[in-house]
Parts: C-alpha cells; sequence; structure tokens
C-alpha cells in the first residue's frame, strides 16, 4: 500500500542521500534470503516482493555517516538489521493470524502456519549469523541485545492480552522492548561505525529510543483513526486482537465508571467477530474521552526529546537528516 504524498516526499528527501547504500541494502537481503532449499528460497522472495520502507536500515546509516562517507560494514549491518525485522513481521503475522502483509498474502496464508514460524526463525538466525561472520563484534552483541527484548515483550504481550487492567508503565516496557529497541539497536549500531562512536553512543541510544517510542506510539493511534489507507490493512486490528494500546489506556482511565462499564462487557468477549461488531463503540469510547488526543501528545514529548538528545552531535548534515528522521515519523498523523 502506497504511502499518501506528503509522507513519501518526506521519507524520499530522508533517504535521497544515502539511496546507493539502501541499494546496496537491497542486493545483501537478496543474497541473505536466497537458499538451496526450494521452499525457503521461494518463502524469501515472497517476503522481498513485500519489502518495507527501509527506515531501521535509514537511521542505521544516517547514524553511521562521517563526512559523507558510509562504511561498508554498517551496510551490511542495515540488512541484517532490516532482516530482524522482517522476521518478527512474519512471526506476529503468525501469532495474529493475519491474512496481509504490505498488499500481499502473509506467509502463514500462502505456505502455512508452520512454514511462518520455521522462517521466522531462519531469518533471525541467518541475520545474526551474517554479524558474526563479518566479526561484527559490536553490532552483533546490540542486535542479540534487541532480539532478547523483542521475544521478552511478544511474551508479555500474550500476558495482558484482552485485560483492561493494562497500565501505561506496561505498555511503555511492551513497545519500548518490541519496536523501540531495535529502532535503538540501529542507531547504536551505526555510531559504532564512526571514529568517536563511544564517545557518542548515549546520544544514539536516547534518540533511538525515543524515536522507537514515537513510531510505535503513532502506529498504535492509526489504529483509531478510522483511515485503513494509512496502515495498509483495516483498523481495529489491535482491538479484535486484544491488544490494549495507549488511547484506550488513556481514556479508560478517565471515562466515568457508566462509561467504562460498558467498555467492559464489551471487553468481557474474546471472539474476534463480537469484538470486530463493537468496535465502533470503542473508538466512539476513545475519541469521547480524549484517548487519542493524550497518545498524539505522549509522541510529540517522546519526539521533543529525541530531538534534543541529538544536540549533543556536531552540527551538520547528519544532525539534520536526524531531526528529519524524527518529525517524518511524528507528522505522519498530520
Amino acid at each position: 500500500m502506497a504511502l499518501p504524498d506528503f509522507e513519501r516526499i518526506k521519507l524520499a528527501r530522508l533517504q535521497r542521500r544515502i539511496k546507493p547504500h539502501l541499494d546496496a541494502i537491497g542486493a545483501a537481503l537478496d543474497r541473505l534470503t536466497d537458499s538451496d532449499i526450494e521452499l525457503a528460497r521461494e518463502v524469501g522472495r515472497h517476503v522481498r516482493r513485500g519489502q518495507g520502507k527501509m527506515f531501521r536500515p535509514t537511521l542505521l546509516l544516517l547514524s553511521a555517516t562521517s563526512e559523507g562517507q558510509v562504511p561498508e560494514g554498517a551496510v551490511e549491518a542495515a540488512a541484517a538489521v532490516e532482516l530482524v525485522h522482517t522476521a518478527t513481521l512474519v512471526h506476529d503475522d503468525f501469532i495474529d493470524d493475519a491474512e496481509t502483509r504490505r498488499g500481499q498474502p502473509a506467509v502463514n496464508v500462502k505456505y502455512g502456519s508452520a512454514t511462518a514460524l520455521i522462517m521466522g526463525d531462519l531469518l533471525y538466525t541467518r541475520a545474526l549469523q551474517h554479524l558474526a561472520r563479518l566479526e561484527l563484534v559490536r553490532p552483533y552483541h546490540l542486535m542479540t541485545d534487541a532480539a532478547v527484548h523483542m521475544c521478552e515483550a511478544e511474551m508479555l504481550q500474550v500476558q495482558t492480552r484482552f485485560s483492561l487492567d493494562v497500565d501505561e508503565d506496561t505498555y511503555l516496557r511492551i513497545i519500548y522492548q518490541k519496536t523501540a529497541s531495535l529502532i535503538e539497536c540501529a542507531c547504536r549500531i551505526g555510531a559504532s561505525f564512526l571514529p568517536d562512536g563511544d564517545r557518542y553512543d548515549t546520544v544514539f541510544q536516547s534518540f533511538g529510543r525515543q524515536t522507537g517510542l514515537v513510531f510505535q506510539i503513532t502506529d498504535d493511534i492509526f489504529d483509531y483513526l478510522g483511515d485503513p489507507r494509512r496502515l495498509g490493512k483495516p483498523t481495529g486490528r489491535d482491538w479484535e486482537e486484544g491488544r490494549i494500546t495507549l488511547p484506550l489506556i488513556a481514556a479508560w482511565r478517565t471515562a466515568p465508571p457508566q462509561d467504562r462499564q460498558v467498555l467492559a462487557e464489551l471487553a468481557a468477549t474474546r471472539d474476534p467477530e463480537a469484538r470486530s461488531v463493537s468496535w465502533p463503540q470503542v473508538q466512539a469510547f476513545v475519541e469521547r474521552h480524549g484517548g487519542v488526543e493524550y497518545a498524539y501528545e505522549r509522541a510529540r514529548g517522546y519526539g521533543d526529546e529525541a530531538k534534543d538528545a541529538l544536540a549533543n552531535l556536531p552540527a551538520g548534515p547528519q544532525r539534520e537528516l536526524l531531526t528529519t528522521a524524527v518529525e517524518y515519523v511524528i507528522n505522519r498523523l498530520n
């Protein structure tokens, strides 16, 4: 599904200076998803046809850029990051029994659940193998830490599904570990290639973490905006699948008891069809009690913190482009 024009332009501007390196990442991904096993090769080609926006590799390359140059190792590391991200999407679709991903059948639909599970594992392990074979020690350690974070987040999300008792701190832990940790990882890996990367590691750690939080909160807000074009999938999926996200958490916190009682009754069922039918009422509840507005303000706050972190970098194109990256994420809602 194509991005709206203003988003496509914004992202294109962000990626223009590193386009040859993004093309090289694409070639590396073709190699990493190839196999002498026919089924693995076919599924690898399928996930490559559904290539995303390459946002995480973009951040890695921008973080690694020094005097206009991107080290070759950063390109290979960026390919590994994108491969891990792809693995998480394959696993997510398997867990959620999703039907489509990026405008084409999800792997679990086209090839079956068992194949999707194994393919996700293969992509994960091949990414780590790639970093190990290239002896990229720092990227390897950062990636393994992020992988553990993401797996733990999936477990916590399963544990808290369908529960209206999920509080904001638990939500923030889930989205940090599930989404922001890989974006943080990409930025820190990129910085590790800088001549003085150790000096700026905490800068890129903070920048990546806050940018990742903005990314996931805005994604969760999209589910309540009523425009499926923005995600390439129907809205209301989080509610149907029992994921309680910030707009609902905020609305539930401020709603009067009588409204909370009505929502609690709607939330009592786990049947996807029944939850789908109740989705307009849930949307209205969140709108009535300011859930989207609260989540948007939180996202903007994290975006400001991400830009504040960049103030510790030397002035120049790198800082400007990374600032543009934050603005791209937050302005997806405008």
